[in-house]
């Protein structure tokens, strides 16, 4: 008789429990040994459940989890002395010291990780999300300098050491910030793990600012208080995002992101653009120092920051405007523009050629292989043209399955030779049209030259599509220009099976 083997609950669902478990036991144990012994345990436990994580789920960003691990183990390895020298007998670690830098060494550690998981998800430069990060965090400096930085560094018996170490968590926390923003607010996937790092994050800048507030207040205290327990709270969240399924997710390369804001971001950013005068406007009410020349920096570089982002969210809009989504290729419309500013210079004496070339049988492709299969043909002539052309030269989706290539400062010659290079190219080697068949593809092309052949840009467009539609009528697969009309020359159509089933242009 088969016996069936119940399997366990997941990793990462055993961890929250026995995490969530030990947070609960850290708040109601009294304050001492065991307090101190259950803190350590649950910052321990998050590195060990991310290294666990890796070995479970093989992520390949191993090196970014690996880093992340050991700005834990940074945290566990600078509150055993803390916790456990009272207890063993020892006196109170001094301040600033050797520990501070164990300490301190969390910030960059974490936050080189996430700047690897970004470059996994985000392989190129995502500039709009860049800059609502870097809104956020430039807010979020000014409340930390006004309300944190320079009450604790205040005290005139403080040394230079003593105001850097000092000022180190709130900017490590700073770092943080920035970095997890970025996260973020770039595109991409957010699977659970992704979240349950979000909340390490904030959880742990919650407990290092209310540990700031603490020393504010004189009441700086180890053992079982609240930065402490968002402290565990933060190591229970990273050990459950190393050990979710979703954490190989969280590296899966992001599409270029929206420069469009959502409702929430914009309201998110305009909260923080108003953080620095309504700050000010506070400070000025409290009567307390007003901190002008930083305010008004902040206020600079705020401003700065958001045209920055209208000038990127312009610029993408008119890129998206003038770009053919499907081939990358200009539109027509901007070939139109450009053309009006080149027939100007071509009747100054540079000279311009067009190029009009429409696929031959385009709907044969289509009916055998699908649209699908057609729209890689248009993908394939385009990446053909933009090898073909000069430096130079524009290259447009002109229509359908018609293309137009403007080429100034050239002479009718020169004009015709690269005709015959693009047909050459693309009729010469078979185009895929599925991932197991490739096909091939000829194109005919009309090539008028101005001032040569026309005196204006309309005329010059005119006879361009005049010397396709010969081109088409004498067999394909050729080129015509005013030259050759009479008696068009070029190669026999070379028609395969498959586009010998409609003549369509």
């Amino acid at each position: 008789m088969a016996t069936t083997v119940r399997k366990g609950p997941p990793a990462w669902l055993a961890f929250l429990a026995a995490g969530l478990i030990g947070v609960v036991t850290f708040r109601l144990v009294p304050v001492g040994g065991a307090t101190s012994l259950v803190y350590l345990t649950l910052v321990l436990a998050g590195a060990v459940a991310v290294g666990a994580g890796m070995w479970i789920h093989r992520p390949r960003a191993i090196g970014a989890w690996g880093l992340l691990a050991a700005g834990q183990l940074a945290l566990f390895a600078g509150s055993v002395p803390v916790y456990l020298g009272p207890l063993l007998g020892f006196d109170k670690p001094d301040f600033p010291s050797l520990l501070t830098i164990i300490y301190v060494a969390q910030y960059p550690l974490t936050g080189v990780g996430l700047l690897l998981l970004i470059r996994r998800r985000a392989p190129s430069w995502d500039v709009a999300s860049l800059i609502d990060a870097a809104i956020l965090t430039v807010s979020a400096s000014l409340l930390s300098w006004i309300y944190l930085i320079s009450p604790l560094t205040a005290d005139p018996a403080l040394t230079r050491l003593d105001e850097v170490a000092i000022a180190a968590f709130p900017l490590g926390d700073l770092l943080l910030l920035a970095v997890g923003a970025r996260l973020m607010l770039g595109a991409g996937l957010r699977p659970p793990a992704l979240w349950l790092l979000a909340g390490y994050l904030v959880l742990l800048t919650l407990g290092d600012t209310g540990q700031s507030v603490e020393a504010l207040n004189g009441m700086l205290l180890i053992g079982g208080t609240w930065p402490e327990t968002l402290w565990v709270l933060a190591a229970v969240a990273l050990g459950v995002a190393g050990l979710h399924p979703s954490v190989r997710a969280v590296e899966e390369v992001s599409p270029t992101a929206d420069p469009d804001a959502g409702t929430r971001r914009l309201v998110l950013l305009a909260v923080a653009s108003l953080l620095a005068p309504v700050t000010l406007l506070v400070q000025y009410l409290r009567g307390a120092s007003l901190h002008v020349p930083l305010v008004c920096a902040t206020c600079a570089l705020l401003f700065l920051l958001v045209l920055g982002r209208m000038a990127r969210l312009v610029a993408t809009q008119r890129e998206v405007a003038i770009t053919d989504s499907l081939t990358g290729l200009h539109t027509r419309r901007y070939f139109e523009h450009s053309l009006t500013v080149e027939g100007e210079r071509a009747l100054r004496g540079a000279g311009l050629a067009v190029l009009l070339l429409d696929i031959d049988h385009f709907k044969a492709i289509n009916d055998t292989y699908g649209h699908h299969g057609g729209d890689r043909v248009l993908c394939e002539v385009a990446t053909r043209l933009r090898v073909v052309m000069r430096g130079g030269d524009l290259v447009a989706r002109y229509g359908g399955e018609e293309f137009a290539v403007l080429v100034p400062n050239t002479v009718p010659p020169i004009a015709r030779e690269i005709a015959e290079r693009v047909r050459l190219a693309i009729s010469e080697t078979p185009m895929p049209v599925n991932p197991t068949t490739s096909t091939t593809i000829t194109v005919s092309i009309g090539v008028a030259t101005m001032p040569e052949d026309a005196t204006n840009v309309d005329d010059l467009v005119l006879l361009a599509d005049q010397l396709l539609y010969a081109s088409k009528e004498t067999g394909r697969d050729r080129v015509t220009s005013t030259v050759n009309r009479a008696a068009p020359t070029g190669s026999a159509p070379a028609v395969d099976e498959t586009t010998t089933t409609a003549a369509h242009r």
